[in-house]
């Protein structure tokens, strides 16, 4: 399948944008995406309809200390920080809820992941969730554990990804 994302464009008008649950997350991709792309903070993806921006997401670097990780998680990692691709925003706007975009954007999101473990190591993925909401959403449909330090911070072992692609 191929990715439905663009590389950020600044071309494209991100003010309309309008997620309706966070303002956060649109203040962020009209007003400070850009400047984290020059900056090499994070690397944002946009899905477009005829030129009208209807989702993103952010992605950057981060690591995992182990002490985030829950017993069973710890028994398979070594002992110091281990590298992970941090899903820094995830947001679809209004007009799109309830249609499959947030599925199709995480599915795209992961195959980011895979194709970057392939050239560098990612041990895990973290998501910061907004709320409790979207924690459960990331627990319970995507397989995320919660961190040891919040409930709102979530990894999910990249092995698990990997192991998923190979077999299809």
């Amino acid at each position: 399948m191929d990715f439905i994302t663009i590389d950020f464009d600044r071309s494209i008008d991100r003010s309309a944008f309008d997620c309706e649950v966070h303002p956060a997350l649109n203040t962020y991709i009209a007003q400070h995406a850009g400047q984290d792309e020059k900056r090499n903070i994070s690397r944002t993806l946009m899905y477009v309809e005829d030129r009208v921006l209807r989702g993103y997401y952010s992605l950057a670097n981060t690591s995992v200390a182990l002490s985030e990780l829950n017993e069973e998680q710890r028994k398979k990692v070594p002992r110091y920080p281990m590298p992970a691709v941090l899903l820094s925003r995830l947001a679809v706007d209004k007009g799109m809820r309830k249609k499959g975009l947030g599925q199709r954007l995480m599915s795209d999101f992961f195959r980011h992941v895979y194709a970057v473990s392939k050239q560098s190591g990612v041990a895990f993925i973290v998501v910061d969730a907004k709320d409790l909401d979207a924690a459960d959403y990331y627990r319970n449909k995507l397989g995320f554990v919660p961190s040891t330090n919040s409930p709102l911070r979530l990894l999910l072992s990249t092995a698990t990804l990997i192991q998923a692609f190979k077999q299809g």
